[in-house]
């Protein structure tokens, strides 16, 4: 699928020029040799389910048996959750500001709600966010100098119930504190992979993070595919 959807689009100024890869082949290389990073919480999560943190430190462990060099170590940012945000907020109040106002009426609750947030971004304030998400992309493209892959927790819980979207409590707070291993690398735009890594004594799934280096994607499933080897397919229990 990769193969097809990486290719060029001239309406997108964004997208690279034609690469005629096919992203099967390398796929089963292996990690043997490849230097890894591992860090379980990436030095600021606080909030790492006590069953999400041993099932990833197992697949961890599980690449150094592949033959990866794995050392326990964060990048060294700090929490990029206010750039994630504001950044955010500003892209749904642009959303709702070009919708008539009857289509704004049918919207999730939470976009109405992020839009109104985004109004509190200043100009400068937007400048300043998008030069610190400029920075944190290039702390990262140095760090993956040092290390190939970034293994982390796909998220910090295990799966919660689901709600209507009436339900949600709507607040900074839990905007995205059950997901802080994603936002950091959608705002550096690197490569990653959600692998399953295990199940809590209740049966619900649990993931690991496999991150590479910007347009690393081949490196990414390579390294995903061999964990994913070492392990049977098992699915979730059914909760009734």
């Amino acid at each position: 699928m990769l193969t097809v959807i990486s290719r060029p689009d001239a309406r997108d100024w964004h997208s690279l020029p034609f690469d005629p890869r096919d992203y099967r082949e390398g796929l089963e290389e292996g990690v043997r040799g490849m230097r890894v990073a591992f860090s379980p919480d990436l030095g600021y999560v606080k909030n790492v389910h006590p069953e999400v943190a041993v099932a990833v430190r197992k697949a961890a462990e599980a690449f150094a048996k592949l033959g990866a060099q794995v050392d326990e170590f964060a990048p060294g940012f700090s929490n990029p959750e206010e750039i994630t945000t504001k950044l955010w907020f500003v892209g749904s109040l642009s959303l709702v500001k070009n919708m008539p106002a009857e289509r704004v009426a049918l919207t999730d609750p939470a976009l109405r709600w992020q839009a109104e947030e985004g109004q509190k971004v200043s100009t400068m304030e937007l400048q300043s966010l998008t030069l610190r998400r400029g920075e944190l992309g290039s702390f990262m493209r140095q760090f993956h100098q040092r290390y190939e892959l970034l293994i982390t927790p796909g998220v910090a819980v295990p799966a919660f119930e689901a709600k209507a979207p009436d339900q949600w409590e709507l607040s900074l707070e839990s905007f995205l504190g059950w997901t802080p291993f994603s936002y950091p690398f959608n705002l550096t735009q690197q490569p990653a992979a959600v692998v399953p890594c295990g199940l809590t004594r209740s049966g619900l799934p649990i993931s690991v993070q496999i991150v590479g280096p910007m347009h690393g994607d081949a490196l990414v499933l390579r390294a995903a595919r061999a964990y994913e080897s070492t392990r049977e397919w098992r699915l979730p229990v059914a909760v009734t």
